[in-house]
């Protein structure tokens, strides 16, 4: 069964965003490229420095560069599940798609432990209305 952990770090600086970005999109942890953008992206490939470029500039439009700067989420399986990178890239975007539509997400799937986990990484502000996200413990 499929555990999903909200990761409650600092997220609160443009440097927190920048190096949350790059641990997600390592070579060595997304081994065979099993990675999606969802939203406005305009790099010809997936790299932590052109996502991030592109958010700030989504957040300087929006005149929304200040506060949380992104949400973490990281859907682990079991070592004993058997689930693909495919399916679990696919479990990864569906939970974009439900709980953060309209905002620009990172999803990658780590394959560096005996478990796959996926990691979902969130820009604060919508590329839709510039609105805000806002998450609590409710």
């Amino acid at each position: 069964m499929a555990i999903n952990k909200v990761v409650n770090t600092k997220a609160n600086s443009h440097g927190a965003m920048r190096n949350v970005l790059e641990y997600v999109l390592r070579d060595k942890k997304v081994r065979e490229g099993y990675v999606e953008i969802i939203g406005p992206y305009s790099g010809e490939t997936i790299n932590y420095d052109d996502v991030y470029q592109e958010w700030l500039r989504e957040k300087k439009l929006w005149d929304k560069d200040q506060g949380k700067m992104y949400f973490h989420n990281v859907i682990s399986f079991h070592k004993d599940e058997k689930i693909s990178p495919e399916e679990a890239l696919e479990i990864g975007r569906l939970m974009a798609d439900e709980f953060f539509s309209g905002f620009q997400s990172v999803i990658t799937v780590h394959q560096d432990k005996d478990h796959l986990h996926a990691h979902i990484i969130t820009n604060s502000v919508s590329f839709l209305d510039g609105y805000k996200y806002h998450q609590s413990s409710k």
